[in-house]
């Protein structure tokens, strides 16, 4: 079998595992088990479908299932309610997720209408979060725009914890993907505490700007005592579609590994130079015997 036949049928097998955990994550929730780890659950399960449609190009599936997250991340984040209306649309919207699958897997088709209608009650759901940047209207004409500098009281600095610091600079396609950064570093921030930086260096004039175009790169310092993995399995999706560094972040004024000690019988750098010195003398040419110099040298005639 070709090899990334062999990986499209890997991940719409893992694709069924996912709605499986999807309902009855969502029938939990509609019982009133609204816990953050059932939550937790019912969001991973649509995001990882998500994930890998887009590494696919799937993108009727990657469209639908950005707008499906979306309102999940709002339950999880305690801005949106899981009332029993909204339960009943999450739980119609992940029968469409599940017909989505199943006709990207088998070439098949859904009935559009009935996929646009859901999708156009979860934006109304989420008061129109997730809605395509294509979508705007908005009409700034010839409006000139300027940096204009902000000044912001520093925070109270305070010892950093043992943790990570992450450089993260996301490519066009992790956003043509349907990703978000927003999401990426909520998700970071459930590991522990964060500090976020974003360096615009790279951002070009207004003018020169491909609003399609990735041009930021964001610095996280992590407060967590966690392992490389679980870092890394919040950019498990996009990792193809970025530049990522993660390091190891020692705390402020961690002791720094002394040199081994100098056994006792070891000369110093100082005493090693000298002997140096010593020994170049030693070896240079000695001066000639008397009566050799000169220009008959030993070489005159008798």
């Amino acid at each position: 079998m070709d090899p990334m036949a062999e990986i499209r049928e890997t991940f719409f097998q893992e694709c069924e595992e996912q709605l499986a955990e999807l309902e009855s994550g969502l029938m939990r929730m509609e019982a009133g088990e609204t816990d953050s780890e059932t939550v937790n659950a019912v969001f991973r399960a649509v995001h990882s479908i998500k994930g890998g449609a887009g590494a696919f190009g799937l993108e009727d599936l990657v469209h639908f299932a950005h707008v499906f997250e979306t309102a999940l991340d709002l339950i999880r984040s305690g801005r949106l309610d899981p009332a029993p209306e909204a339960m009943r649309l999450l739980l119609r919207a992940a029968d469409a997720l599940a017909d989505l699958v199943r006709a990207a897997r088998d070439g098949g088709s859904t009935d559009q209408a009935r996929i646009a209608g859901i999708e156009g009650e979860l934006r109304q759901l989420t008061g129109g979060s997730g809605a395509a940047a294509d979508e705007a209207d908005d009409d700034f004409g010839d409006i000139a725009f300027a940096a204009v500098p902000v000044a912001i009281d520093a925070a109270e600095e305070r010892p950093a914890a043992p943790g990570w610091m992450i450089r993260f600079k996301p490519f066009a396609d992790l956003y043509a993907k349907a990703n978000e950064t927003a999401l990426l570093l909520r998700e970071l921030g459930r590991l522990g505490p964060t500090r976020v930086t974003v360096d615009p260096e790279c951002l070009p004039d207004l003018a020169a700007l491909d609003p399609e175009g990735a041009y930021l790169t964001w610095t996280i310092a992590l407060d967590a005592d966690c392992s490389e993995e679980a870092v890394r399995a919040v950019f498990e999706f996009v990792e193809d579609d970025c530049e990522l560094v993660i390091e190891r972040r020692q705390p402020e004024g961690a002791a720094v590994p002394e040199p081994p000690a100098r056994p006792a019988d070891q000369p110093s750098d100082d005493e090693i130079l000298a002997l140096l010195r010593n020994a170049a003398a030693s070896v240079a040419a000695p001066e000639p015997a008397d009566g050799s110099s000169g220009a008959g040298g030993g070489f005159g005639r008798t």
